[in-house]
């Protein structure tokens, strides 16, 4: 059985969680941002009429690899933001203006929901006796 740096196991329960919870927050501020970054890029494109294989051209690259650029796992260079910039007409900084918005949601309030009737409620929760607050 696989173990993490704690000692914990993580295919008991939730792995996914369990992974989420052991993830440093600047670790999670990284992946959110390349992935914001591919975003902005893609809209970019989009607002310029320009397509992923007319992209590709003028930047010299294969459409494939810019498939790549785009899927939000690329850890771009300085100089592959200034040569995208220059390639769209557009200033480094106008690529990097986009709003955050984090991909790792760790809160979720909720509330338990009033019995319909005055008997007493079951011992057994289920998820219809709880719902989600915004």
């Amino acid at each position: 059985m696989k173990n993490n740096k704690s000692g914990k196991n993580l295919f008991k329960g939730n792995l996914l969680k369990n992974l989420l919870q052991e993830m440093q927050e600047i670790e999670k501020i990284r992946v959110e941002t390349k992935f914001n970054l591919a975003n902005n890029i893609e809209a970019l494109l989009k607002n310029k009429g320009i397509s992923k294989s007319e992209f590709a051209a003028l930047m010299g690259k294969s459409p494939s690899e810019i498939s790549k650029w785009l899927s939000g796992k690329h850890n771009f260079t300085i100089d592959t933001l200034m040569e995208i910039a220059h390639a769209l007409r557009t200033d480094l900084t106008e690529l990097l203006k986009f709003k955050p918005e984090p991909l790792f949601k760790t809160e979720v309030k909720v509330e338990r929901r009033k019995p319909k009737t005055e008997e007493k409620p079951s011992e057994q929760e289920t998820f219809d006796d709880f719902e989600l607050l915004e």
